[in-house]
C-alpha cells in the first residue's frame, strides 16, 4: 500500500508526538534539515584526512578482499 503525502505526514506526526528520546528527536530534525537546506555541505577537514588517508592506503596496496574481511570479523566474534 503506497500512502499518499497527507497520509505520509499525518502518520509521522503521530508517531513524532509519541516520542519521548531527545535524541531521536535531534536526530530526526538534523535529517529534515540536512534534506531541506540549500546550503552546500561542507566536509570536516577530518574527514577529508581520513578519505586522503584511506585512498593513500589503497594506492599502496594496503587492502583486504571482502573474503578476509569475513574471516577476520568471523574470528572477533569467535572470541
Amino acid at each position: 500500500m503506497v500512502m499518499s503525502t497527507i497520509e505520509l505526514k499525518n502518520k509521522l506526526k503521530e508517531k513524532i508526538e509519541s516520542l519521548d528520546e531527545d535524541y531521536l528527536l535531534e536526530y530526526l530534525m538534523n535529517i529534515i534539515e540536512t534534506e531541506t537546506s540549500n546550503e552546500a555541505f561542507e566536509m570536516p577537514e577530518s574527514h577529508k584526512k581520513s578519505i586522503d588517508k584511506g585512498l593513500a592506503q589503497i594506492k599502496a596496496g594496503n587492502t583486504y578482499t571482502n573474503e578476509e574481511v569475513v574471516k577476520r570479523v568471523r574470528q572477533w566474534s569467535e572470541k
